[in-house]
């Protein structure tokens, strides 16, 4: 790793900002997120230290949609990124690429993104499927009164509005989370994914059985 002082810093800065949150998108959800990075990473290449830390501070957005009341997108959050990286003493040539891989994370327009961006795009990916992914869904779904299952809609009904407020967990996790863990970039995470997307249509056909 390139500066194991500086990654503990932000690391400490992070778990101090995200320990109330409680969406989904707290500081384990980053430490997972980073895990699962740092292990594609020694398979597929890339910097390490940018995406280590890529990875611990993709989700400043989430905390900002918290404080605004409405979704904000990366993008418009990259000046909050940017001065906490600051204050960890980053250095300045690793700056600039830490603050493209949080601008682009969610995009999934991914051809023209560098091999950075597109290990944290599948390591976030990854903990939204399999067993974490569905936990937090479910717990998401509970908190905004969405029901489990509504058979009164086929699962893949047009009527289905993504992110927002969905018909049921199952119709989120039948045209959201599985496909996108059938979407993935790099190998590595596409056999992470294998287990992970099985588990979510075992749990659809256990609902609809």
């Amino acid at each position: 790793m390139h500066n194991l002082k500086i990654v503990r810093k932000i690391e400490n800065k992070i778990y101090n900002m995200f320990k109330n949150e409680n969406s989904g998108h707290d500081f384990s959800h980053l430490k997972r997120v980073m895990k699962n990075a740092q292990y594609i990473q020694k398979h597929k290449g890339g910097d390490a230290y940018v995406i280590t830390i890529s990875a611990l501070v993709h989700d400043i957005h989430r905390l900002v949609s918290n404080q605004k009341g409405h979704f904000t997108k990366p993008e418009e959050c990259l000046d909050e990124v940017k001065q906490i990286l600051i204050d960890c003493n980053i250095e300045k040539e690793k700056l600039e690429q830490i603050l493209y891989v949080v601008k682009n994370h969610e995009s999934k327009d991914n051809k023209s993104f560098n091999l950075e961006t597109l290990i944290v795009q599948d390591a976030d990916t990854l903990d939204a499927i399999g067993k974490i992914g569905l936990k937090r869904c479910l717990k998401y779904c509970k908190t905004h009164n969405i029901p489990i299952s509504n058979k009164n809609y086929p699962l893949d009904s047009k009527e289905y509005i993504p992110d927002i407020n969905p018909i049921s967990a199952c119709h989120y996790i039948y045209n959201t989370m599985i496909p996108h863990g059938k979407n993935l970039y790099t190998k590595t995470a596409q056999k992470m994914a294998e287990g992970k997307v099985k588990l979510l249509e075992n749990f659809i056909a256990k609902q609809y059985k």
